[in-house]
């Protein structure tokens, strides 16, 4: 049973961001995944870590097309990005260290997160880029 589950409604039309984002929506359905299955602290904070490298190469490809491509509101975007891992590392070190276990409101938080930032300052980004003449398959894929 997946927490989230891709629509065509998320999809940006620059092919490699929107492979990059069905990756994201893997990653934390796995997370949940162990989460339902109780998995326990080591391996929901290895899912964790997972997902923060996976964020990073993607939140790193956005960037780059944004340097590229002179995106106006890059500063801000990439501040979303920076807010959105410290939460994911720091969620990871509270599980590691026994203050906090994964629960349904974390899992909604990643989810609801990652939602409104593919609905809200990706599409943003994606129009840019497709003024810009990007390539619908810009940049590298996983």
């Amino acid at each position: 049973m997946a927490l989230i589950r891709w629509k065509d409604e998320y999809l940006t039309s620059i092919g490699s961001i929107d492979e990059q984002h069905q990756r994201l929506f893997e990653l934390i359905n796995a997370i949940y995944d162990m989460m339902r299955l109780g998995r326990g602290a080591e391996s929901i904070a290895a899912a964790l870590s997972d997902l923060t490298e996976y964020t990073r190469f993607h939140f790193g490809s956005e960037e780059t097309l944004m340097s590229e491509t002179g995106f106006s509101s890059r500063e801000a975007h990439a501040a979303e990005h920076v807010r959105l891992l410290d939460e994911i590392r720091e969620l990871r070190h509270r599980i590691l260290d026994g203050s906090t276990v994964m629960t349904m409101n974390e899992m909604y938080f990643l989810k609801d997160w990652l939602l409104n930032h593919f609905t809200g300052a990706d599409q943003g980004l994606a129009k840019h880029l497709k003024k810009s003449a990007i390539p619908s398959g810009a940049a590298s894929s996983t």
